[in-house]
């Protein structure tokens, strides 16, 4: 069938709103849940569906899901059609909004967000002449053909890398393995901020590297000049790079995965910065209470680790692991240092992790104040509508 063809009315599912369910549709939340549907009807394997009042109108229309319990994933309300070149129109214009993102220091970023760019269930990154792309919805992945082909339009990649080991494809019912379009390896070297990185996709965390975290690599970096440097949770190292660009007197990476470290190790080499800087393959909850312990010190730490709360069910415990890493982070902070921290849990709110910091200063015995809010790199919008967008959270802090 030809791509066009599944934005037909009658190739559609049609979805009825439960009486009393309208606040959300009002508000132009994108996610329609299970819930709040009464009937459905219509070809069970529609990518796209139609949701209605009692009297048939159109309240919104959007990606279909037969197995997730976000049933529809809205693109449009109300009488605004969902048609193929609408979403051609939507993918191109968000590519266009990060043109000046890209530049010779920078050839990597997000194109596509979800529904920042009101594209719920998809994401795409940059990285060099790669795009790795998320789908992460039924009804999405029958739009493939569409996506590539605009994909291919407007930013011209060698290649299209489906990175499809997601828990929401598990739940879809769509295949795990990765796929791709073009020629050659996925992995790539990429510049950002004149500093270089290598990213592998098909192994990597992510998409292969934390973009949403770039600005705050910016800003420490500026922050990093004559410091001991800890940077917690290290990963690729990036953090750690950047501090030792901006002439820390040391840096010490600690990552639990030994793979993680060679890349860690890798990217200081690119960049010619492995002099004064340590790498440790340890657990950071064991490593910084060893450092504690011993009386150690560090003038930044950067303590950036991951998702501790992946459903609502785990925030409790996630709020207490964020606790304890703080706990043992602020006490490794030389008087008058930072401490730049982050919780990328999206069922953690902005509130609770302010709470957490605020306890475990109190358990350290620490004075601390705020000096900043830190949030996603601009190319990680957030929809108005759909404030649940906003995952990444942190604080950079000042110590006494």
């Amino acid at each position: 069938m030809n791509v066009n063809e599944l934005f037909d009315p009658s190739r559609r599912r049609r979805l009825v709103l439960k009486r009393g369910r309208e606040r959300a549709v009002a508000n132009r939340h994108p996610w329609i849940f299970t819930g709040a549907i009464a009937d459905e009807s219509g070809p069970a394997g529609a990518a796209l569906a139609d949701l209605v009042d009692e009297r048939g109108q159109v309240l919104a229309s959007g990606l279909y899901s037969p197995h997730s319990q976000i049933r529809l994933r809205a693109l449009t309300f109300g009488d605004v059609p969902l048609t193929a070149e609408l979403l051609r129109e939507r993918i191109t214009a968000a590519i266009g909004r990060r043109k000046n993102l890209f530049d010779a220091a920078t050839n990597a970023g997000r194109l596509l967000h979800a529904e920042g760019d009101d594209l719920s269930g998809l994401v795409v990154d940059r990285y060099n002449d790669v795009l790795v792309v998320e789908i992460a919805n039924y009804g999405l992945e029958q739009l493939r053909p569409l996506l590539v082909e605009t994909l291919k339009n407007a930013a011209a990649p060698r290649l299209i890398y489906f990175k499809n080991d997601l828990p929401a494809r598990r739940l879809e019912q769509l295949t795990l393995e990765s796929e791709w379009d073009g020629g050659g390896d996925p992995a790539a070297t990429i510049s950002e901020s004149s500093l270089r990185f290598v990213v592998e996709p098909a192994e990597g965390q992510k998409t292969g590297f934390f973009l949403d975290q770039r600005e705050n690599r910016r800003l420490a970096r500026t922050l990093a000049g004559g410091a001991r440097v800890l940077n917690l949770f290290s990963y690729s190292g990036a953090f750690g790079v950047y501090a030792a660009a901006g002439g820390a007197s040391s840096v010490v990476n600690v990552d639990v995965s030994e793979k993680a470290i060679e890349l860690a190790r890798t990217n200081h080499e690119l960049n010619a910065l492995s002099n004064n800087v340590t790498f440790v393959a340890a657990d950071a909850f064991d490593y910084v209470r060893r450092r504690a312990a011993a009386g150690e010190a560090f003038d930044f730490v950067v303590c950036d680790p991951p998702a501790f709360a992946k459903s609502r069910g785990e925030v409790e415990r996630a709020a207490r692991g964020y606790k304890d890493i703080n706990l043992y982070a602020l006490r490794l902070v030389a008087p008058g240092g930072l401490l730049m921290t982050f919780s990328c849990s999206g069922h953690l709110s902005l509130d609770l992790f302010q709470k957490v910091i605020f306890s475990a200063a109190h358990d350290a015995g620490r004075q601390v104040s705020f000096v900043r809010r830190l949030t996603a790199a601009p190319d990680h919008p957030v929809s108005l509508y759909c404030p649940e967008g906003e995952y990444l959270k942190g604080f950079l802090l000042e110590v006494r």
